[in-house]
């Protein structure tokens, strides 16, 4: 439903699963919370969207689900990113790498995030060493896709570079609505 644009009937859906689920089963309730700050951010509901962000950050860390935790960082730093909130977005961001000690390729997702921050803050030599950072990475996991996007997003960054024009802003590469459980 979230993915069909069909928000108040996901936004529904997963209240009442979150509802109907017992305590003793949090790892879904996580899940349902991370998608409900999706929902409400969709939405433009920034302060439902930061406490189901929040609520799933705390059963992922009471779990100890580091990418869960990843996950939810990495959109509570979009969500401040988009109301220029550079230090707060900033500050997720690293909280993300955070999460991501043993996982390279969400460390990779992270530093194209930041590159995609960068870029967009006009700092393109900082978002051209954090893509080709990111680009090294993928290359070490085997992420063939997400090679050719931070190449694209090099390019783009070269242009803008050699024309000596703004940033347009429109790119952040997200990916986000994967699955995180660990069950």
């Amino acid at each position: 439903m979230y993915g069909g644009g069909q928000l108040d009937a996901a936004e529904e859906a997963a209240s009442r699963a979150v509802d109907l689920l017992e305590k003793g089963n949090q790892s879904p309730t996580c899940d349902l919370h991370y998608a409900l700050g999706k929902i409400h951010r969709s939405k433009g509901e920034r302060e439902k969207a930061i406490h189901h962000f929040e609520t799933a950050l705390g059963i992922a860390s009471s779990l100890n689900q580091h990418d869960a935790q990843f996950w939810t960082n990495h959109a509570l730093a979009e969500l401040f990113f988009d109301e220029g909130k550079f230090d707060d977005a900033g500050a997720h961001v690293q909280r993300a790498k955070s999460h991501a000690v043993n996982d390279a390729y969400l460390l990779g997702r992270a530093m194209e995030l930041q590159a995609g921050f960068r870029y967009q803050q006009s700092r393109l030599g900082e978002a051209k060493a954090e893509v080709l950072h990111a680009a090294d990475v993928y290359e070490k996991v085997g992420a063939a896709k997400d090679v050719e996007d931070c190449r694209k997003f090099l390019r783009r960054i070269e242009t803008v570079i050699n024309d000596g024009e703004p940033p347009e802003m429109v790119l952040i590469l997200t990916r986000t609505d994967l699955q995180f459980s660990t069950e």
